[in-house]
């Protein structure tokens, strides 16, 4: 999807030597970093900060999902002032709240209680939220799902993002629609194949 908007995408976990490096392949002038990821912020600035030296002017959208990566991408207008289009693209990431749900793989105690391995955990901007008891196989994807998303429309927004990770079968994305349809039918939902690998969904609301 990003690729497809004409960013250029690293894959993985790159290092901010890696970043620069992709930076200056780029060879423009002026370049918006997306990191989608709280932990990959913080090497996306180190990266800024040294192609800056070289005379680049990078900015990095404050981005710690690509639910919200996709939110600015949406609004990136090439023809606008590049400050004007990135004080957009961070608003509009801004005003997307990012949920995830993903399958607990140790015993750990959260801030509403101990989940155990296999069970499923929603959260909210990085905090868990509820817990599903699993297995995972059965039914408790698509109930803690539906729960995070009602729980996130509940205070406000039109607009529903899923990514499916890697290994989520369509008919979860087909059953969460369908429940927000019911639920909230004011709300349009969208659902896409994210193809990521630790969770079973991202979820932003605008």
């Amino acid at each position: 999807m990003f690729r497809a908007e004409g960013a250029v995408v690293l894959a993985g976990e790159p290092t901010a030597a890696e970043l620069l490096a992709v930076l200056e392949r780029t060879g423009a002038a002026q370049v918006a970093v997306l990191p989608n990821s709280a932990e990959l912020a913080q090497v996306a600035a180190r990266a800024a900060e040294q192609a800056e030296r070289s005379g680049q002017d990078v900015v990095v959208v404050p981005t710690a999902s690509p639910v919200q990566g996709l939110a600015a991408l949406a609004v990136h207008d090439p023809s606008r002032r590049p400050g004007d289009d990135v004080v957009a693209m961070a608003e509009a990431a801004a005003a997307t709240r990012r949920g995830e749900v993903l399958v607990a793989q140790r015993e750990a105690m959260t801030w509403v209680g101990r989940c155990q391995p296999g069970d499923v955990l929603g959260l909210v901007d990085g905090e868990v939220v509820l817990i599903e008891p699993g297995p995972a196989e059965g039914p408790g994807l698509l109930a803690a799902a539906c729960q995070l998303v009602d729980r996130m429309v509940g205070v406000g927004g039109e607009l529903v993002t899923v990514l499916l990770g890697h290994g989520a079968g369509a008919e979860l994305g087909e059953g969460l629609a369908a429940h927000l349809r019911h639920s909230h039918p004011e709300v349009e939902i969208t659902v896409y194949g994210g193809g990521q690998p630790d969770s079973a969904l991202l979820i932003g609301v605008e």
